[in-house]
């Protein structure tokens, strides 16, 4: 009898789609649950017998998808799938040597010299260094560029104000919503039986999910499709030519009450006394449409559609927030970012559009706070920024 403990969920890039690549180390995923299958699509026969006897039912396609659903935590795993949903890869940008003055009061942070512009962009999540004070020395969202030495950010409410010298800031690496596919060769493995596995091939991220809430882990889910499965039963048909598996990741699992430093509605943080956001979800589905060829059991590949952003977002009435029902009406987008950080790293979330629907506030009983329950999508920003951006650090 095997163990839902002892199941091993371990994956690598493909170069060629479709095609489980040689010398090349596995990565261990970290999981709560997953339900990656190979499922046949059957038709019953409609022959008709005089005996009145059925003819049973043949095997005409492949279904070849699954979940993975994990918590969230800063480790390459999740680095890598998130590239996957994303099609696209994270890019790095260097570290800028400039003097900064931070001023908490205005929101501002001001360069001695050098321009701004072209060196980051609204939503960027950047790490200050080099500052006397270490609250300082932080990650910081930009939300708008004054000028060419002025920028507006949001930040930690720990940050104080200060003249630095021999300071830098460097925008995290991020991915936006793009055209690249990347697929990865799954092994799932049965370790407390002997040598039994299961490898999915040519599998591809079509959906991502991430839910935030208040007193709770931040889970979430990749949904993913492929193209070929394979029971196996011998250790060389999995794991082959000197390839290893790269353990599992030993962050700590992120959570939405004490770690996240900030929350960012348009170009304001939100203090939690006078905005408070309950949860929040988000969901990314690609839409891929399957390919399938005569000859073919499962799908030869999948052709991406829409990157369809859904948002749900839950928050106390205030007064801070009335205003959204007026952009309900007009279907004026809002943007909205968030940085979720532990002592392992952190990610950050940018949104520059999203247009929410909501029914009015309403009593739901006695002792109920009043609530708003927005859902909406997430849109190509004003200026054609990516619709989602992920950071990393």
């Amino acid at each position: 009898m095997s163990s839902s403990n002892l199941v091993r969920v371990a994956f690598v890039p493909e170069t060629v789609y479709g095609q489980t690549p040689t010398g090349t180390n596995y990565t261990q995923a970290r999981f709560t649950s997953d339900s990656l299958s190979g499922s046949p699509e059957t038709t019953e026969s409609q022959q008709i017998r005089v005996d009145r006897l059925s003819s049973g039912q043949v095997a005409t396609g492949l279904t070849v998808a699954g979940d993975i659903n994990f918590e969230l935590a800063k480790e390459s795993s999740i680095d890598e799938l998130i590239e996957s949903a994303m099609y696209s890869s994270w890019v790095a940008s260097a570290a800028v040597s400039e003097d900064l003055t931070i001023d908490t009061v205005a929101g501002t942070i001001t360069r001695a010299a050098g321009d701004f512009n072209g060196e980051v962009i609204v939503g960027d999540i950047a790490t200050l260094t080099g500052f006397a004070d270490s609250n300082n020395n932080t990650q910081i969202m930009i939300v708008a560029i004054n000028s060419a030495t002025v920028v507006r950010f949001v930040g930690p409410d720990t940050m104080v104000d200060e003249v630095g010298a021999g300071t830098s800031f460097e925008v995290s690496d991020k991915v936006n919503i793009g055209i690249t596919k990347k697929s990865f060769s799954m092994e799932k493995a049965f370790l407390d039986l002997t040598t039994k596995a299961i490898n999915y091939r040519g599998m591809i991220a079509s959906q991502m999910n991430l839910n935030v809430a208040y007193g709770e882990i931040v889970t979430g889910s990749f949904s993913f499709q492929g193209n070929d499965y394979e029971p196996v039963e011998a250790a060389g048909d999995f794991i082959t030519n000197g390839e290893t598996i790269n353990p599992a990741a030993t962050t700590n699992s992120m959570n939405g009450s004490i770690d996240m430093p900030f929350v960012v509605l348009e170009d304001t943080i939100l203090d939690e006394t006078v905005f408070c956001i309950q949860s929040l979800d988000m969901t990314l589905n690609n839409n891929l449409t399957p390919q399938t060829c005569i000859g073919r059991a499962a799908p030869q590949d999948y052709s991406e559609g829409t990157a369809q952003i859904e948002v749900s977002l839950t928050a106390y009435l205030a007064n801070e927030n009335w205003q959204l029902l007026a952009k309900k009406l007009s279907q004026q987008s809002f943007a909205i970012g968030f940085l979720i950080k532990n002592v392992d790293g952190y990610y950050g979330i940018y949104m520059p559009a999203i247009q929410v629907s909501f029914d009015d506030p309403a009593s739901a009983g006695i002792n109920q706070d009043v609530l708003i329950t927005m859902s909406g999508t997430a849109k190509v920003g004003p200026l054609g920024e990516s619709s989602l951006t992920f950071y990393r650090g």
